[in-house]
């Protein structure tokens, strides 16, 4: 809409004073989809205020596949007043999106008075030609339909919202719920980057503040078309929100490593009345308990909070991920079902062994070496970047830098990076050294490892034979004083 004001802002300023212009237009639709049929209004003004223009025609013309070329004859137009000109078109089915110009030229006559050289009044016909560039947006635009896995919401509830697309492209979704007490767990929207015809997003329902009833959730949803123009609508899909009894909420105090034997640590609290029995298990099959069929945390009273430790493996990838736990209790002396989503927090089992190889081997105080450090993954996936810095206050790197890079390692797979040392003049000894090895992870989360090692040095080799030689010099030195005192005392 500003680019219309801006174009008829032009034009007026430019035509104030002319006898005739183009003062104004509406679009019926704003937006024409291909194939569809609009009604361009077009009104031509007198600006004069004593003559009317008369004759006045009006030519439209565009891109042929809009359908729009017309030329009208509109007749005489009174002084000060004006005259809407209609104009239906149909664009062709074929024609691509885009902005098209339109471009509309009213010519007109009107007098022109003059005093002529004998004194009298006499007058002319002086013709007016005014035109004017209208912006049209073309484009279809997207048809969206949502509709959800579940229509019976409880307090949480893992949903799947599809959302078709029956019409043009629909870019940067945008989904935003509207009513009071219900909305996403740990989310305010879910977004779309692009929807053709239809796409699939799973995500968990938290209705826990919502009135147990019938209702409607109310789905804003915001995108672009194809041309990038910015759209809103809001949608209602009937629901059914059913307030299941107990209330308990289960909260992890520490990760989980995924694929491992663990003891998966929670607190629970019984937000509601006092339960006994109760027992829980798992929903999902990428998690299953380790020697048990179902959890039993018992008896738990109103307000009362217990720590639970549950031994499991579970084979899920690393991040947040949620888990279903299905619930059976006694409740007033009545057998309670219930079901209730948990977030969990998933690491990866990274881990990686380190082993060091000195060549020439053992380590001599003072002596130079090259200390081979090789790194195994051990852990269950792939991990990149990996970079490796050893350090020791015994040794003295003479390699350009601390830190050397491997790269990639697969699952089992190692590599090795070679260090030239100098080592100190130590005593003979173990010494400590550190490896620090960083790498990302399979989550693309980066993990340092630090191992400690210890190195031992011995004392540089005597030469053998060195005591014979020291032993011959002292002889003939002591021979060759006692020679010279005993000559120098016959003299």
């Amino acid at each position: 809409m500003e680019l219309r004001y801006a174009l008829f802002a032009l034009l007026v300023f430019g035509m104030a004073f002319a006898g005739i212009s183009i003062s104004d237009y509406t679009l019926t639709p704003s937006v024409i989809e291909p194939g569809a049929s609009g009604v361009l209004e077009i009104t031509i003004a007198n600006t004069g205020t004593t003559d009317a223009v008369e004759s006045v025609s009006v030519t439209v013309g565009s891109a042929t596949a809009l359908g729009i070329d017309r030329t009208f004859a509109v007749g005489d137009v009174e002084a000060s007043s004006s005259v809407v000109v209609s104009v239906p078109f149909t664009a062709e089915d074929t024609i691509p999106s885009g902005y098209y110009t339109v471009s509309v030229r009213a010519i007109g006559r009107t007098a022109e008075y003059y005093l002529g050289s004998d004194g009298t009044l006499k007058s002319s016909k002086e013709t007016f030609e005014k035109t004017a560039t209208l912006p049209v947006q073309v484009v279809e635009e997207p048809v969206i339909s949502i509709s959800l896995s579940e229509e019976s919401v409880e307090d949480l509830t893992q949903e799947v919202f599809t959302f078709t697309n029956d019409g043009g492209k629909a870019q940067k979704l945008k989904v935003t719920i509207l009513n009071s007490g219900i909305g996403f767990l740990n989310a305010d929207q879910l977004y779309v980057a692009e929807l053709g015809e239809s796409e699939s997003v799973a995500a968990t329902l938290d209705a826990r503040g919502a009135t147990e009833g019938a209702t409607k959730l109310r789905i804003y949803l915001e995108y672009q078309n194809e041309l990038g123009t910015q759209m809103n609508e809001t949608k209602e899909i009937p629901i059914t929100v059913k307030k299941a009894e107990g209330n308990f909420v289960f909260v992890q105090q520490a990760p989980i490593v995924t694929g491992e034997d663990e003891s998966l640590k929670l607190t629970f609290t019984n937000e509601g009345n006092a339960v006994s029995d109760l027992r829980f298990t798992f929903s999902n099959e990428s998690v299953r308990f380790r020697g048990l069929n179902e959890f039993k945390v018992g008896s738990v009273g109103a307000g009362e909070v217990k720590s639970l430790e549950v031994p499991l493996v579970a084979e899920l990838q690393p991040g947040t991920q949620n888990v279903v736990l299905s619930l059976k209790w006694v409740e007033a002396g009545k057998d309670r079902t219930g079901t209730i989503t948990v977030p969990l927090e998933v690491v990866l089992d990274a881990r990686v062994g380190v082993f060091l190889e000195a060549k020439p081997a053992p380590l001599q105080a003072g002596g130079e070496h090259t200390i081979s450090v090789t790194v195994s993954n051990l852990g269950s996936y792939d991990i990149e970047g990996t970079t490796v810095e050893f350090a020791s206050d015994a040794l003295t790197l003479l390699t350009i830098q601390p830190q050397q890079y491997i790269g990639g390692l697969e699952s089992d797979d190692f590599s090795s990076v070679q260090y030239k040392v100098r080592v100190g003049c130590v005593e003979p000894g173990t010494y400590p050294a550190t490896v620090n090895v960083t790498f990302r992870d399979a989550s693309s989360k980066w993990v340092t490892v630090e191992t400690e090692a210890n190195i031992a040095v011995v004392s540089p080799p005597q030469e053998e034979g060195s005591a014979i030689p020291l032993l011959f010099g002292l002889l003939i030195i002591g021979g060759a004083l006692y020679w010279w005192f005993k000559k120098r005392k016959k003299a």
